[in-house]
């Protein structure tokens, strides 16, 4: 990786050539077994569906609908607008499940209306990259579909282990733009304009999409009518369905929204092919036992064993996309953190907001780009500045889930 090389080569090639380091050119006729095994998987059949859905929410008016329902009714409040991108990226999360998308699609309708009323650039750029973040915890994130499947634990439950966490780091950001511009108002002035109530009421129309999306995947889910794979089906059909009764479905765009979906799931499938290689010879050079020996050697309690593994994420984070990190670290921390006593499911949880941190961070901070990209009157060293306040936030809620683990497990039990 160091030397340029794509993830999913930096991962198959070293995998490969382990394989036959070790057995000879005999050792490699597993390859075949192992790819097919590892990626004939039902459960992967969500990953493209959702991905699907997300699209189809990103390349319509519905992120922007949905923005301006939270911008009239949160106005009042200091930084109301910051807030209000904070609260629509959080829905969008949960209709989408990918985290550029509610960047892109939020940030294009959030960040223009903020410069306009003379916000500080970073703040308007850091906090709607931070906010995007939100739907790699909500459900349904495909981040946690990587992670059941690697981790072999079932995605229903941690969909349902991620809910009030998703919830309680949602409020911490809220809560965190509520204080700042408090302390600091000159960074999101308060405009002249005023919402009266019947544009509030109004603008509840706009929230029908939301809900019957979130109803479709999530409700479906909890209530035990479908599988999370199932789900993922309903939710594709009915994006675009709801598109269509929206008359905003045209020829050209769903030939857009299907390229960028096959673009996407191959690359995440591509890179999860190469990792499954990774895990084999992992496992057949015993490192995660090894490791585990030698964490067990050091004599050290849990907490830090939880710690020095949570630092591990964060750095290794900083380098690599959110798909690459889930897939090289969980066959090598899961083990560790079970033998430390930790509930598989609950690390999870953990994992994601590890992840939420790894895309505002630089120097591989995909958000942090993907606002740049759409706003490119903010220089990134804004953006960044604005950003990185949001790595503390989301340290506090991982401080939180770890002295009170029942919020992300007491639905689960």
């Amino acid at each position: 990786m160091v030397v340029g090389a794509p993830i999913f080569a930096a991962l198959g090639v070293a995998s490969i050539l382990g394989m036959f380091l070790q057995g000879g050119i005999n050792a490699l006729n597993v390859i075949p077994s192992i790819l097919h095994r590892g990626l004939a998987s039902y459960s992967l059949i969500c990953i493209p569906l959702f991905i699907l859905m997300g699209e189809v929410m990103a390349r319509t008016s519905i992120g922007g609908k949905l923005y301006n329902l939270f911008y009239v009714w949160l106005n009042r409040l200091p930084g109301g607008l910051a807030i209000a991108s904070v609260g629509s990226s959080a829905v969008f999360g949960a209709m989408s499940g990918v985290s550029v998308a509610g960047a892109a699609t939020i940030g294009r309708f959030a960040i223009p209306e903020m410069l306009k009323r003379n916000y500080d650039p970073g703040l308007a750029g850091g906090s709607v990259a931070a906010a995007g973040s939100l739907a790699l915890l909500i459900p349904p994130s495909i981040g946690f579909v990587l992670y059941g499947e690697m981790a072999e634990q079932s995605i229903g439950k941690l969909f349902t282990a991620a809910i009030f966490p998703g919830l309680l780091l949602t409020g911490l950001m809220m809560g965190y733009l509520y204080v700042l511009i408090k302390a600091k108002p000159h960074m999101a002035p308060r405009g002249a304009s005023r919402v009266s109530a019947a544009e509030r009421w109004a603008a509840l129309k706009y929230i029908w999409p939301a809900c019957l999306m979130i109803l479709a995947v999530l409700g479906t889910i909890y209530f035990g009518i479908a599988t999370p794979t199932e789900a993922s089906g309903i939710g594709a059909l009915g994006a675009f369905l709801i598109a269509a009764f929206m008359r905003e479905l045209s020829v050209k765009l769903v030939v857009g929204i299907l390229r960028s979906t096959i673009v996407t799931s191959g690359m995440i499938l591509l890179i999860l092919a190469a990792a499954l290689l990774f895990g084999y010879i992992m496992t057949r050079l015993m490192i995660p036992q090894k490791v585990i020996g030698l964490v067990a050697e050091l004599n050290q309690p849990g907490w830090m064993v939880f710690a020095i593994s949570l630092l591990f994420l964060i750095v290794i984070g900083m380098f690599l996309d959110i798909v690459s990190v889930i897939l090289i670290t969980t066959p090598i921390l899961l083990p560790i953190i079970v033998a430390a006593g930790y509930d598989p499911i609950w690390f999870g949880v953990i994992m994601i907001i590890a992840c939420e941190m790894a895309v505002i961070t630089p120097p591989v901070g995909l958000n942090l780009y993907v606002i740049k990209g759409i706003a490119p009157q903010i220089t990134l060293g804004e953006i960044i500045r604005g950003a990185v306040p949001f790595v503390l936030v989301q340290m506090l809620c991982i401080i939180i889930l770890t002295v009170f683990p029942s919020i992300a497990l007491w639905l689960v039990r």
